[in-house]
């Protein structure tokens, strides 16, 4: 990538170079110049200014050095029919001639291919629709098949669809053609049948004339309750697919708009819609693509309610499909934010492992999933609308007057409008950079990755964290206890244990506090009817260690709550650890030590500066707190408030 002196009225490329790279549209006096792939003769005629403009220029120069790059925001720019309806999409692809190719699609009719031959000028991108229905005549088409809706089958219906337009019209189209094949094997909601709506979805495409192919592909859940519903959905899906995939090639962008133009819903555990739990590109343009963030972009943005994370053998995390892993397995279940990890994390999932293997009757070992909530950095369910990110984006671009993708403090201070004190503005300010002297527009934006953005920064550092530990995780926006076994019972009709308790846990606050029911419909009776709806759904609770080792059981709820706990744990539903499910050395309060504090007592250490909150934390975990910001924010007292957070997820509102 060129380097240049970005000034605020003048770019001035390498002298004896010609940039290889888009060169951004840059204010000079009262109009715009656009370099774009600037020439000699562009670049000497732009420095062709007064001697005065001259001057300032090389003053300002020396403090606006910057690597050259085009941001996000202006990538989004060119998609000019986001918000907009699937038709306007399908059209703006017929359109280009040059990218042409087949539909085939299985279970929920062919609503993707029928809104690209209805939207207009069809003949310039659709080569080819077929829906194989019968299994007998896919086969056919595809080969022989074990299950029918899976990934192994979409991959050979995207080959055998892309190789038959590659090799049928290659030479009719020429070199300059990019090819695509688009796929759907879905379950919908079939006559007389409860059986879970789910199905595959995925592209084969070149991004580039000449290119090799790229794939993406996607898992979907369908919650809709009609298969014309569901298969109306997937017109939609699959039509912003393809227009994002054709106009962009940053996979977080992509994944952000999958479901636009889209009705959502906010009911954890899902309801109402479809969601994207598992999303997985490969090809030219998606190289070094991290998994972990593109799961966090699906939570974040509410396009799916939980994404598994499953550790491989070398210890890197992989998404993997929640009916997959989940399929028939009892399950145990940690809820934490994970800021950081203890040693009390781990004993609390060790000795509930212990309890269940103890009462026999699984054929299955149970699987012991850490579930990272991250419903801080979610953002609310009215900005999920694409017309509202958009309009976000207009006001954070327009406030970027140089250009240079950052926002100083002044431009800062202009886009806040007042909105805030200026006490306020400095301090967010001041977190939202780092400390530093600019914003990055793309991390106002929640649409970038990289280390600017401090989202995506805090949600790395937490994950890294957690992997040190080598469990599965179940990332999720989801706040209660009985959305997330709702959750999860989806796939699985086994045990699921809620693992609780060790540190400063308190019951109260967790599960009985009736102000935190508030917003349910119901209240808390109900919801702790939906948590034991079935009697396979259980609560382990772990007993408290106080700060000289004793073990004590855990605290119970108060007033009338008490009652309602009192109960459940005569019936079973609520079971306390006792002594012989407690390993050895946490029993013992000569040697408990590092069982004694949980998360928040370690953050307190931590900020206080007190090299005692080693002491709590795995060895492995300790070096990661050190190298990640979210340690040198909490050590500094630049932390991220949740007013600062808030600000991003609302801003001017």
């Amino acid at each position: 990538m060129e380097l240049a002196f970005v000034a605020p009225r003048l770019v001035s490329a390498p002298v004896g170079t010609v940039p290889s790279l888009p060169w951004r549209r840059v204010t000079k006096a009262d109009s715009q110049i656009e370099l774009g792939s600037a020439t000699l003769a562009t670049a000497a005629t732009a420095c062709a200014l007064s001697a005065k403009a001259n001057r300032r220029w090389l003053r300002k120069s020396r403090r606006h050095s910057v690597r050259v790059r085009r941001c996000a925001v202006e990538e989004l720019r060119k998609m000019v029919h986001l918000g907009g309806t699937p038709a306007e999409k399908a059209l703006a692809v017929n359109l280009d001639d040059k990218f042409y190719g087949s539909f085939a699609e299985i279970g929920a009719g062919q609503e993707v291919s029928r809104t690209f031959l209805q939207a207009g000028a069809a003949a310039g991108t659709v080569a080819r629709s077929i829906s194989a229905y019968d299994m007998k005549m896919s086969d056919v088409n595809y080969g022989q098949a074990k299950r029918y809706v899976t990934r192994e089958r979409l991959e050979q219906m995207l080959n055998t669809e892309y190789d038959l337009v590659e090799k049928t019209l290659r030479k009719q189209r020429g070199d300059d053609a990019c090819f695509f094949a688009f796929a759907t094997t879905v379950a919908a909601k079939a006559y007389n049948s409860d059986r879970e709506c789910e199905g595959w979805v995925g592209l084969t495409y070149q991004s580039k004339p000449g290119e090799e192919r790229s794939t993406v592909i996607l898992h979907i859940r369908m919650s809709q309750p009609t298969a014309q519903l569901q298969g109306e959905a997937i017109g939609v899906l699959g039509t912003n697919l393809i227009y994002l995939c054709k106009g962009l090639s940053d996979p977080y962008l992509i994944t952000s708009f999958l479901l636009d133009g889209m009705a959502l819903s906010d009911e954890p555990g899902g309801g109402g819609r479809i969601e994207v739990d598992y999303v997985d590109f490969k090809g030219p343009p998606f190289q070094s693509v991290d998994p972990r963030l593109l799961a966090f972009r699906l939570i974040q943005l509410r396009i799916a309610n939980g994404v598994i994370l499953q550790p491989d053998s070398n210890g890197n995390y992989k998404m993997a499909v929640p009916n997959n892993f989940l399929y028939k397995c009892p399950v145990i279940v940690e809820r934490s934010r994970f800021k950081p990890v203890t040693f009390m994390h781990t004993e609390v999932l060790e000795a509930t492992e212990r309890k269940l293997r103890s009462e026999g009757g699984e054929d299955k070992p149970p699987l012991s999933v850490m579930n990272l909530q991250i419903d801080d950095l979610t953002v609310p369910v009215s900005w999920q609308e694409t017309k509202v990110r958009l309009d976000r984006m207009k006001e954070i671009y327009a406030a970027d007057t140089y250009r240079d993708g950052k926002l100083s403090m002044e431009e800062f201070t202009a886009l806040v409008d007042g909105s805030l004190s200026q006490e306020e503005t400095r301090s967010i300010f001041n977190e939202l950079s780092m400390g530093g002297d600019s914003i990055s527009v793309d991390a106002l934006m929640n649409i970038t990755n990289g280390d600017d953005s401090v989202l995506a920064s805090d949600f790395i550092d937490r994950m890294e964290l957690l992997q040190e530990l080598n469990y599965p995780i179940l990332l999720s926006n989801i706040k209660r206890t009985h959305q997330l076994v709702r959750y999860i019972s989806r796939y699985t009709n086994r045990q699921i244990i809620i693992a609780l308790g060790g540190g400063g846990f308190s019951l109260q606050r967790a599960l009985f506090d009736p102000k935190s029911y508030t917003n349910e419909e119901g209240g808390m009776l109900r919801a702790f009817g939906n948590l034991f709806e079935s009697r396979s759904t259980r609560i382990f609770t772990y007993p408290s260690i106080d700060e000289v080792g004793n073990v004590m059981p855990c605290s119970l709820p108060e007033g009338n709550e008490q009652q309602l706990y009192t109960y459940l744990e005569s019936i079973g539903s609520i079971l306390p650890l006792g002594n012989a499910f407690v390993g050895a050395e946490a029993r013992d309060p000569k040697t408990n030590q590092r069982f004694r504090f949980g998360s928040d007592a370690v953050m307190k250490l931590i900020e206080e500066g007190s090299p005692d909150w080693e002491k709590y934390v795995p060895k492995e975990v300790v070096e990661k707190c050190k190298s990640h910001k979210w340690f040198s924010r909490l050590q500094s007292g630049i932390q991220i408030s949740p007013r600062t957070y808030e600000f991003l997820n609302n801003l001017k509102s």
